[in-house]
């Protein structure tokens, strides 16, 4: 009798345990609450939500990817390209300008980029600092360097002048602004002139040739903290000295030349007692001038120092007696 109580009771233990067994939720289903916790990125779902969170965190900035320079420093007014990619989200895109020595960003051009987040743009080189891009989204590019080289325009000069006449030189320098001007003159004599511009870049100098001859002339202005130093092209002035001269050739067509080859109507030269052969003699005339090789000896004539031969004295437009102006 106690051993079937003993069994009856194991057995309505048994059945109560399997019964408990099956009323509780399989691992991993969700119960009414959704109680189950699941890891992020465990589902696909899940993945798909932190990607694009990590999306919208992530800020790419605005890049200025190249400014092009003709060379290390570029021209006082050359214009520059500058491009580059913002993020796609950005509407516009600023390029900003920071002169040397301010802390002050000045906006120069409002751009807006295309799908790519692509711009493109030129701008004008007037001082030297640095360029950089800002997106409409915030983003900032890393500044690149700008360096202006001062430029120099100097007013024609005269070519030919007679030795002692003033010869004026005068220009102005960009970007304006008080520099030290340095003309420097090469040549027979030559010298170095020192000047100052004015606050709005112009400088002026006077100077005599004190003898004949070429001379090569060219200006310097020193660099400040807008723009480097300058120079200016090399400007050719030719001094000359009046002289006498007369012609030849009727009679001695055929004869040699003392520098060689045979004297004839198309022959273009002159003659001089001294001037090694070959030398190159400029000759000027009532505007005409002429530039021409010495091929004969002569003339020996008191009071006289070339002889022309006909086609150069055609050239110039020369009598048979008379004044030119010569660089030697």
């Amino acid at each position: 009798m106690n051993l079937r109580r003993t069994f009856g009771s194991i057995t309505a233990v048994c059945l109560l345990a399997f019964a408990t067994f099956l009323a509780v939720p399989a691992f991993g289903a969700a119960g009414p609450e959704g109680a189950t916790p699941v890891e992020p990125g465990s589902t696909a779902a899940g993945a798909a939500a932190e990607k694009q969170q990590v999306k919208t965190e992530a800020k790419p900035s605005a890049t200025v990817s190249r400014v092009h320079l003709g060379s290390k420093h570029v021209r006082h007014g050359t214009r520059v390209r500058v491009r580059g990619i913002v993020e796609r989200r950005s509407d516009h895109v600023g390029i900003f300008f920071r002169p040397s020595g301010s802390k002050r960003w000045l906006r120069l051009k409002k751009l807006t980029p295309d799908r790519a987040g692509r711009y493109a743009t030129t701008v004008k080189a007037r001082r030297s600092g640095e360029l950089r891009a800002i997106s409409s989204v915030g983003t900032v590019s890393s500044p690149r360097s700008l360096r202006v080289r001062s430029r120099i325009s100097v007013k024609p000069v005269k070519k030919y002048t007679a030795v002692g006449s003033a010869v004026l030189i005068r220009g102005a320098v960009s970007p304006a602004g008080k520099r030290r001007i340095k003309v420097v003159i090469g040549g027979p004599g030559g010298r170095t002139i020192r000047t100052r511009s004015t606050a709005k870049g112009g400088f002026k100098v006077r100077w005599k040739p004190k003898s004949s001859g070429t001379y090569r002339v060219r200006v310097f202005a020193s660099g400040n903290g807008d723009a480097a130093s300058d120079a200016s092209r090399r400007i050719r002035v030719t001094g000359l000295r009046q002289t006498h001269a007369s012609y030849f050739g009727p009679g001695l067509y055929g004869g040699p030349l003392a520098c060689g080859g045979r004297l004839s109507p198309d022959t273009r030269g002159v003659a001089h007692k001294t001037l090694p052969c070959g030398t190159r003699v400029t000759l000027r005339y009532r505007g005409r001038t002429v530039t021409t090789r010495v091929v004969d000896r002569g003339p020996y004539v008191a009071g006289r120092e070339f002889d022309l031969t006909a086609a150069t004295r055609n050239d110039l437009g020369f009598g048979d007696i008379g004044s030119v102006w010569t660089d030697r």
